[in-house]
C-alpha cells in the first residue's frame, strides 16, 4: 500500500503530527443543511432539484386548471373578465394548486432548518398560513389585474372552451410554479417585499371596488366597514398582513444576530426589535378582525397600538442596532421627517386623516423592505437556537410590553373616540 504523502521520507512531517495542508482541505467543508451535498456542487444540485420540483408543481397546476376549464366552459362561449369569466375561474383554480405548491416548497425548504425543528406546532402552523396566504394573495390580485386589462384592450371578446381551458391551464401552471419557486427560495428580503406587495396590492384593491365612494372623506378603516365583497377583501388583507409580520420578526431576528456589530460583537437590542415587531403584527390583526363598525374603541385601539410600534421601531432600529449601513440610518432619519411633516401638515388642516395614513404606509412598507435588506450580514450563525430560559424570559417579555402597547392604544383610542 502507498504511504501518505505526509508520512513518505523527507516529506518534513513525522508521524502523529499535524498535517496543516490537511487540515486546511477538510476546514471548509461543512455541511450543508439546505443541500443535498457538501461543499460547493450542494448549492447546485439543491437548486437543479428545486427546479425540478417547481416544473412538476407547474405540469400539476396547469393539468388541473385544464380539467376544470373544460368541465365549467365546456359547450359555451366565455369573457376574460367580469361575472363568469375565464378570469374567476383561473383567479379560483390558481389559489388552490398555488396554496399547495406553496405549502409544500416551504416545508420542503425549512424541513431541515434548526428554526424550523425547535418551534411549536401553532408557530410553525401560524408561519405557514401567513406566509401562504400572502403569496396566494399576490398571485390572486395580479391575476385579477391582468384579466381585466386584457378585457379592456379585448373589447367584446369571447372564446371556445378549448381556448377558455387553455387559458386557465397557463394561469394555474404559472402560478404553481412561481410560488412554489418562492417558497423554497424565501428569505427575509423576500418576505418583506412580499408583504408590502400584498398589503399595498390589497389596499387598493379594495379602494378601487368599495361601494362607498365617499370613503376617502374618512379613513382607511372606512374601506373594512359592511359585510360587502370589498370590505371582507380589506380585512382578510390587514389579517393576513399581521400573520406575516410575526413571520417576518423571525426572519429579521435571525438575520440581525448573524450580523456582527461594532467591534466584532453580535448586535445588542435585537430581542427588543423582535418584540415590536410582533405587537405590530398581533395588533394589524386585530385591525382586521373587529372593524371599525364592530366596535370603534377595540378598533381605534388596535390601530393606535400599530401607528406607535411601527413610531417607535424607526427610532428604535438606528439607536439600538449599531452598525448598520449609514445610507440606511440616514434613510431611517429622513423617513420620521417624512412622517412629521405629514402629522404636522394634518394637524394644521392641510391634509386629511387618510392622506395622512396614505403616506405613513407607503413610506414605512417601504422603509421596512429596506431594513429587511441591511439587516442580512455576516457569517455567524443565523440559527443558532436560544436556551429555553432566554426563550421563557422573551415570552414573558413579550406579553408585558403587549399589555403596555395595547395600554396606550386603548388611551389613544379613547382619545380619538371623544373627538
Amino acid at each position: 500500500m502507498r504511504a501518505p504523502e505526509s508520512l513518505r521520507p523527507g516529506s518534513g512531517v513525522t508521524p502523529g503530527a499535524r498535517d496543516p495542508q490537511r487540515e486546511t482541505r477538510h476546514r471548509f467543508t461543512v455541511p450543508c443543511y439546505r443541500c443535498d451535498m457538501t461543499g460547493m456542487e450542494g448549492p447546485r444540485a439543491g437548486n437543479r432539484n428545486i427546479e425540478s420540483y417547481a416544473l412538476i408543481a407547474g405540469a400539476g397546476g396547469a393539468v388541473v386548471g385544464y380539467v376544470s376549464g373544460f368541465i365549467a366552459f365546456s359547450g359555451q362561449l366565455t369573457g376574460l373578465g367580469g361575472s363568469g369569466s375565464i378570469s374567476g375561474l383561473a383567479a379560483a383554480v390558481s389559489a388552490i394548486v398555488g396554496a399547495i405548491a406553496f405549502v409544500l416548497g416551504y416545508i420542503r425548504q425549512s424541513a431541515d432548518e434548526i428554526r424550523w425543528r425547535r418551534r411549536s406546532l401553532y408557530r410553525r402552523v401560524i408561519d405557514v398560513l401567513g406566509l401562504t396566504l400572502t403569496g396566494v394573495g399576490v398571485a390572486v390580485l395580479m391575476i385579477g389585474s391582468i384579466f381585466q386589462v386584457l378585457q379592456l384592450a379585448f373589447r367584446d371578446l369571447v372564446l371556445n372552451s378549448l381556448t377558455s381551458s387553455t387559458l386557465v391551464a397557463v394561469t394555474a401552471g404559472v402560478t404553481a410554479y412561481a410560488l412554489f419557486l418562492i417558497a423554497s427560495q424565501i428569505s427575509t428580503k423576500t418576505l418583506a417585499s412580499l408583504l408590502a406587495l400584498f398589503l399595498v396590492a390589497g389596499v387598493f384593491a379594495s379602494m378601487l371596488t368599495a361601494d362607498d365612494a365617499t370613503w376617502w372623506q374618512r379613513n382607511f378603516s372606512a374601506l373594512g366597514m359592511g359585510g360587502n365583497g370589498s370590505a371582507q377583501a380589506f380585512n382578510l388583507t390587514i389579517i393576513v398582513a399581521g400573520f406575516a409580520m410575526i413571520t417576518l420578526a423571525d426572519y429579521l431576528t435571525m438575520d440581525l444576530r448573524s450580523r456582527p456589530g461594532p467591534r466584532g460583537m453580535r448586535l445588542r437590542g435585537v430581542s427588543v426589535i423582535r418584540i415590536l415587531l410582533i405587537i405590530i403584527g398581533i395588533a394589524l390583526t386585530g385591525v382586521g378582525l373587529v372593524p371599525v363598525d364592530v366596535s370603534v374603541l377595540a378598533h381605534n385601539t388596535f390601530s393606535s397600538t400599530a401607528l406607535v410600534g411601527f413610531a417607535v421601531l424607526l427610532v428604535l432600529v438606528p439607536t439600538l442596532l449599531k452598525g448598520l449601513p449609514k445610507g440606511f440610518v440616514i434613510t431611517t432619519f429622513v423617513v420620521i421627517g417624512v412622517i412629521v411633516v405629514g402629522g404636522v401638515l394634518f394637524l394644521i388642516g392641510y391634509y386629511n386623516l387618510t392622506a395622512l395614513e396614505l403616506v405613513a404606509v407607503l413610506v414605512i412598507f417601504a422603509w421596512l423592505i429596506l431594513f429587511a435588506r441591511n439587516a442580512t450580514g455576516g457569517q455567524g450563525d443565523a440559527w443558532a437556537p436560544e436556551p429555553a430560559a432566554a426563550q421563557r424570559v422573551q415570552r414573558r417579555r413579550i406579553g408585558g410590553v403587549l399589555v403596555g402597547a395595547l395600554a396606550v392604544g386603548a388611551f389613544l383610542a379613547g382619545r380619538l373616540t371623544r373627538r
